[in-house]
């Protein structure tokens, strides 16, 4: 009786573990699948659109850094689309025509390669299909007023400390001037890696632009600056509100030939190399052992 006992203990005990297990292997399941629709179906047109398009563009807004995209969808076809959107500068030096175009139209600026997949970028311009045709001829910049024109002498500086670095970002992306040059008076020269941005203010649509721009980087090097460490909506106006100082304050613009940052790196690798060669020729070339050795062998 004892051991029937036991042996029905023991088989619930079983039973009870088989069916946690089973239960694990449920919710971890599910989790999976939960996951993997998300994943699949997390970010919609609208969504990919706001991450992607919208700190260039607008749809039916009118004119911002790049076209009005309103109706885009009936003048070019869905290859061409695809072609221009994954690299823009591949379908122009193909030779093709309107893609030159429109690159002149805008003074060469270069649009962004986009690193989507062609679903994503299907879904883009089906959503945009969806707000109909006839695009704004307006420009944005024109209809809204640029508030960076109403910046206090203490917001400017606040941007310029931003721009070269010396008030650190609150989530410590890093500063302008790393690689952005501009070339203004009291302001260091900066990095040669990117643009100039002497005339950004006017050249990517003032206060509008600059914002989108700033706010959700499209172009692949600021992406990846700051993904983890985006700039804040207050730092990002008083960097505009310096920006916009730089490009009318035509008095204070400077053409300097030296730059301290690449002729100063130049000159440390130069410093360091002389400092390797003194303690190379400086060395100890032989062994105590060895001098010992062969002042033995004197001796003999």
């Amino acid at each position: 009786m004892k051991t029937d006992f036991q042996l029905l203990k023991t088989l619930k005990s079983r039973f009870y573990m088989q069916s946690i297990q089973t239960k694990m292997k449920l919710l971890i399941f599910s989790g999976v699948l939960i996951f993997s629709v998300t994943h699949l179906y997390g970010e919609n047109s609208d969504e990919i659109f706001k991450k992607n398009c919208s700190s260039c563009h607008t749809i039916g807004g009118g004119r911002l850094v790049g076209s009005d995209l309103k109706g885009i969808t009936s003048k070019r076809t869905e290859e061409w689309l695809l072609k221009w959107t994954k690299s823009s500068q591949t379908l122009i030096k193909s030779g093709d025509a309107e893609a030159k175009r429109i690159s002149d139209e805008f003074g060469g600026l270069i649009m962004p390669d986009q690193l989507l997949s062609d679903n994503d970028i299907k879904s883009i311009f089906a959503y945009i299909a969806s707000k109909g045709d006839n695009p704004s001829s307006a420009s944005v910049t024109s209809a809204v007023s640029n508030t960076s024109d109403n910046a206090t002498e203490s917001d400017i500086q606040k941007g310029k400390f931003i721009f070269e670095g010396i008030q650190r970002l609150s989530n410590h992306g890093p500063a302008c001037i790393s690689c952005h040059n501009i070339n203004y008076k009291g302001v260091l020269e900066g990095g040669l890696l990117a643009k100039d941005l002497t005339d950004v203010f006017s050249r990517m649509g003032g206060d509008a632009g600059l914002r989108g721009i700033l706010g959700a980087p499209p172009f692949p090097a600021m992406t990846e600056s700051y993904k983890y460490h985006p700039i804040t909506d207050e730092e990002i106006g008083y960097i505009i509100a310096f920006l916009n100082k730089v490009d009318k304050d035509k008095e204070n613009q400077k053409v300097s030939s030296f730059n301290p940052l690449l002729y100063g790196g130049g000159g440390g690798v130069v410093g360091l190399l002389i400092i390797y060669w003194l303690l190379w020729f400086g060395r100890k070339k032989y062994t105590v052992k060895k001098e010992i050795f062969n002042r033995q062998l004197e001796s003999i």
